[in-house]
């Protein structure tokens, strides 16, 4: 082996172990999620179907469900009637009690008598005959499970583990075709998720260089992408008040999720309220059409819902409207809920939460004659409650 052969066999090893650990990060991180989130599903903190969002859109098997299953089949027994007639008469309308003893989680019904078939030989009563008696039927039970091959799975083998009780009892099922009648929409549907990346191939002792490298790329590739999603989706929940209670709980049963899995902590930020107390002059027809403009102006800055900027507000004006010649002097007070990242203490963010909200009233009131009376309170700080998705 020369030298160069050996280096890159060497190379090829080392990437083989990076690919390897990037796919058992993966796996891990893709359990440990998938079970803090249906965790927390159960403890009532979020609702099933926003789980199951989150769940199928990082590709991962949704939380389980109650499925409604239903199956066709047939089922035998052997019942005394008086004639043919009544038994198939009574084969439409009832079935024999074992079944409902042996599979009381079982809703059972004939769809269609098949056969009434006199049993010879065994007539020891002159009023009443043995019939065999075959009917078409519908099961119906419910199960819990994370999939519809599981649930399947799970009903078969239910009434699969009573049929030696019921054969005993001169019952018979047979021939049971189970599916999914009902279910939640994402296990009875197909999961509208983000395009999963393809299996990694592992490189083998003879693989080139090149393909060692991609498989690495492509582990690596795979193992970001779910940490990007699992922290985008848990900021979107927050941020969108999608997870109901009271934000800084909220906010840190998110964050205690997040460093669980190994993700940094959620920005912080300080609480500031700026309050805007204003006498703004402005002309106008009418002290209806003052205030309309005033308030135009003052929502220009941020309304409640605004998440351009790093604040909310909120504004209303005073019965004081005064006029002189078409001029309206029109009072209005806004409050401001700022929310400051990257300040070293209460002071600075005071200082900054006063010039950012400053700045944009001098934008929005460019040319228009006002006066304005600025006052800051440091709320608090904490979890920042203006919190974008993509970027924290």
């Amino acid at each position: 082996m020369t030298a160069g052969t050996g280096d890159a066999q060497t190379r090829i090893r080392d990437l083989r172990a990076e690919t390897i650990a990037a796919v058992e990060q993966r796996d891990l991180l893709a359990a440990e999620a998938r079970r803090a989130l249906i965790a927390a599903w159960e403890a009532g903190e979020i609702c099933r179907d926003g789980c199951a969002d989150a769940l199928t859109g990082w590709g991962l098997e949704p939380p389980p469900g109650e499925l409604t299953m239903s199956a066709d089949g047939q089922m035998s027994y052997t019942r005394m009637h008086t004639d043919e007639d009544e038994a198939r008469e009574e084969a439409w309308h009832h079935v024999p009690d074992e079944l409902y003893r042996l599979l009381p989680e079982v809703t059972v019904w004939p769809t269609r008598v098949v056969e009434v078939a006199l049993i010879p030989g065994e007539d020891d009563y002159p009023e009443v005959h043995p019939y065999r008696i075959t009917v078409q039927v519908r099961l119906r039970t419910s199960v819990t499970a994370a999939s519809q091959a599981a649930a399947i799975t799970d009903a078969q083998t239910m009434v699969n583990a009573r049929l030696p009780e019921l054969a005993d009892a001169d019952v018979t099922l047979t021939g049971l075709t189970w599916h999914v009648y009902d279910g939640p929409d994402d296990l009875i549907h197909t999961a509208g998720t983000d395009a999963q990346p393809a299996t990694v191939r592992l490189p083998g002792a003879s693989d080139d260089l090149a393909a060692a490298i991609e498989a690495r790329d492509a582990a690596t590739g795979a193992l970001a992408d779910l940490r990007r999603k699992i922290r985008h989706r848990a900021v979107h929940a927050l941020a969108t008040e999608e997870i109901g209670g009271e934000y800084e709980e909220t906010a840190e049963r998110v964050e205690r999720f997040l460093l669980d899995l190994g993700f940094d902590r959620l920005p912080r930020a300080y609480s500031v309220t700026v309050t805007a107390d204003m006498t703004v002059r402005v002309r106008a027809a009418t002290a209806y059409e003052a205030y309309g403009r005033v308030r135009d102006l003052m929502e220009s800055t941020g309304g409640p819902h605004e998440r351009r900027r790093p604040w909310t507000a909120q504004g209303w004006g005073t019965a004081d409207l005064g006029e002189v010649d078409g001029s309206w002097r029109v009072t209005w007070r806004h409050v401001y809920d700022v929310w400051l990242r990257d300040q070293p203490d209460r002071a600075a963010a005071a200082t900054a939460g006063e010039a950012l909200i400053r700045g944009e009233l001098d934008r929005a009131l460019a040319g228009v004659e006002h006066h304005t009376v600025l006052t800051c309170a440091v709320e608090g700080y904490g979890i920042d409650q203006r919190l974008d998705p993509d970027t924290d």
